[in-house]
């Protein structure tokens, strides 16, 4: 079985080899000792403190196989993004190039840098190990983010997003930057990719051009590339589609990754999630797959069971509660997995 909790300091090995074994791409989530046990401290700092509006708090969870106690997968979710620096993104837009004396009329498809997301809370970092990359774990990994999210409106900005790995390699070659990022950063793009999840991200004002990139101008590989998923992200994405997250036009200004956006009314965990009391069953349940949280904040955990709803609250059974840490008519939240 499988439980979702906050982050803490003695899982830094663990981040460690989850960030190594994620490879390039995962630019919030680096192979770095230091900005990774600062990340810890950032999830415990903001658990600790008390928010009415986002602000520059940041969480991360890490996914527990409980057979073994062994860390396998870690998520995260920033407040608001963008608020010591721009958070930049390209827009895929059409400029219109029209000649009335000669009757022509294009519509060409541009890149415009921008910086829209600032001030949007971001979900972001979901790493699994290979060998737990099943459907039970993916989903409860990626949806206990968005039960924290009910449970703590208080905390985030009502439009959510999440950017998505873009081609690249194993080697690091990615054709989006290898055509348009590595001619202004003069750098590959393993290297810009690391230099954006750990230092500040002013470089990136300072050297991307202003002007929109016409597309048709950039290479056929690069094309091609723009907005194309990586293939080590499909299962995640099929979740995050599922919740009711939206392609609008947005991608990764390194790699051309696919945005995702949505309002967080509008998901499906978070619309349709309940709150109740927890009641201990003695006998083994046969109700439908529940994703089932207690806890607040430092305390917050979350795990998948057979459970059966009641007038009263949520049935579930005696190991659930175990892994919940909770007594009989707790408050906890569920929703069909």
């Amino acid at each position: 079985m499988y439980l979702v909790r906050p982050v803490d300091f003695g899982d830094l090995p663990a981040l460690e080899r989850l960030a190594q074994e994620a490879g390039i791409g995962m630019t919030n989530f680096p192979a770095n000792r230091e900005r990774l046990n600062d990340k810890i401290a950032s999830s415990r700092r903001s658990l600790q403190t008390d928010v009415v509006q986002p602000g520059d708090e940041s969480y991360l969870f890490v996914l527990v196989d409980t057979s073994t106690n062994s860390i396998v997968g870690t998520c995260g979710l920033e407040a608001m993004v963008g608020i010591d620096t721009p958070f930049y993104s390209y827009r895929i837009d059409e400029v219109v190039h029209a000649s009335p004396q000669l009757q022509i009329h294009n519509r060409i498809s541009a890149l415009f840098l921008c910086h829209d997301y600032s001030g949007t809370s971001r979900l972001m970092s979901l790493v699994v190990d290979k060998a737990h990359q099943n459907a039970t774990a993916l989903a409860l990994l990626s949806r206990a983010r968005l039960l924290f999210i009910a449970r703590h409106p208080e905390r985030f900005t009502k439009r959510l997003f999440v950017e998505l790995r873009g081609e690249s390699d194993r080697h690091g070659y990615s054709p989006f930057w290898d055509a348009l990022g590595k001619h202004f950063f003069t750098m590959d793009f393993k290297k810009a990719d690391y230099l954006s999840g750990v230092s500040n991200k002013h470089f990136i004002a300072d050297l991307m051009p202003r002007y929109p990139i016409y597309v048709p101008t950039l290479p056929e590989a690069a094309q091609e590339v723009i907005g194309v998923l990586h293939e080590d992200s499909e299962k995640s994405t099929d979740i995050l589609l599922e919740e009711g997250f939206e392609f609008r036009g947005y991608v990764d200004i390194f790699d051309a990754g696919p945005t995702l956006e949505a309002r967080s009314e509008n998901l499906t965990t978070v619309s349709q999630q309940r709150i109740g009391k927890a009641l201990i069953q003695p006998d083994t349940l046969t109700g439908k797959t529940h994703l089932i949280s207690a806890g607040h904040l430092e305390d917050f955990r979350v795990t998948t069971a057979t459970a059966e709803p009641q007038v009263a609250g949520l049935a579930i059974e005696k190991d659930t509660q175990e892994r919940l840490q909770i007594s009989s008519g707790s408050r906890i939240q569920w929703v069909v997995l």
